[in-house]
């Protein structure tokens, strides 16, 4: 769950007064702006690197409670060989890229990935819920999106200015390391991704 995620984010962080600086990319930018709410005094900075948008569409019920249960099965022979079969060969068509590694290999990353899917929508539901209840810390946030598909991450630069009284500092063009826009928020885009062909980008923000 959404706050089970940001509990694990807890227990890895310096206890206050010392602040850590929070990279998230895609849905787990989800947990690092609750962690953000939650936490507001453990947090110098945050990164958030195409961000997922909040999903709205429920899965079945039977699919939603298996996301409960799925890494239990990582460990079985079956999600193993399916994962040797088909992990690998899924991750290099989705990214481009080997996996030299055999992350994508392992039947509990394909369970663990599986279940996160599942589990989108209530943590979605908990985020919308969060941010009713808690503000937004003043601490400096970069969003980074990458070309055509930034939608998201414009609208959550948006969001999180206007929560804040404050407009985002668009710099599509602004070199990795340049200040924070207006009120801390700053959205960069990149013409490819980030976290794969731009992480000086990311470097950057930091």
């Amino acid at each position: 769950t959404l706050y089970d995620e940001v509990a694990r984010l807890a227990a890895l962080s310096p206890a206050h007064p010392e602040q850590v600086v929070l990279i998230a990319h895609g849905v787990a930018c989800w947990h690092a702006e609750a962690f953000a709410r939650l936490h507001p005094m453990r947090l110098a900075k945050l990164v958030l690197v195409e961000p997922a948008c909040p999903v709205t569409r429920r899965p079945a019920a039977f699919l939603e409670a298996a996301g409960t249960w799925l890494p239990a099965l990582g460990g079985t022979w079956g999600a193993t060989a399916l994962a040797r079969v088909a992990g690998p060969l899924t991750h290099r068509l989705l990214t481009g890229r080997p996996d030299p590694s055999g992350v994508y290999g392992m039947g509990k990353v394909l369970a663990a990935m599986a279940g996160e899917r599942l589990a989108r929508r209530g943590m979605a539901d908990g985020l919308r819920r969060l941010r009713a209840e808690m503000p937004f810390p003043e601490v400096a946030v970069t969003v980074l999106g990458s070309g055509r598909g930034d939608g998201c991450a414009r609208r959550l630069a948006a969001e999180l200015s206007r929560e804040l009284g404050t407009e985002p500092g668009a710099e599509p063009g602004a070199e990795p390391g340049a200040e924070p826009g207006t009120g801390g928020v700053r959205l960069l885009r990149t013409r490819r991704r980030p976290q794969l062909n731009a992480p000086e980008a990311v470097a950057g923000a930091v």
